[in-house]
């Protein structure tokens, strides 16, 4: 019990510092524009925060992990850049689009293991 709280612990602080690795090197190599912007706050960061739990902890509930990793990116991520409000409102609405997306994943791999079982 002890060992899986701290893999759980060690892959839901990994989902923000992977996302902060990733953000670094994709800010000063492509730079913000608008397609960037949609293509790193709506894929890269929901992709990042569903596959570090599953694939590289294998945990068994990543759904929570993924979320409260999200959380605390988000989190991070408002008070660096809460004074572009253009960056602000498209990361926030992100956050939104990337929990509903995790939980329609989550949903989907319930209903296929409930039919499969």
């Amino acid at each position: 019990m002890k060992n899986q709280n701290i893999s759980s612990l060690k892959s839901t602080f990994t989902i923000p510092l992977a996302m902060a690795i990733i953000l670094i090197p994709f800010s000063l190599l492509i730079g913000w524009n608008m397609a960037s912007m949609v293509v790193f706050w709506f894929v890269v960061i929901p992709l990042v925060s569903h596959l570090i739990p599953r694939k590289v902890f294998k945990s068994t509930n990543p759904m929570k992990e993924s979320i409260i990793g999200l959380t605390i990116f988000y989190t991070l991520m408002t008070f660096m850049i809460y004074e572009h409000s253009d960056f602000l409102q498209l990361m926030l609405i992100s956050f939104v689009v990337n929990l509903l997306a995790l939980f329609f994943i989550q949903l989907d791999k319930k209903v296929n293991r409930e039919v499969a079982g």
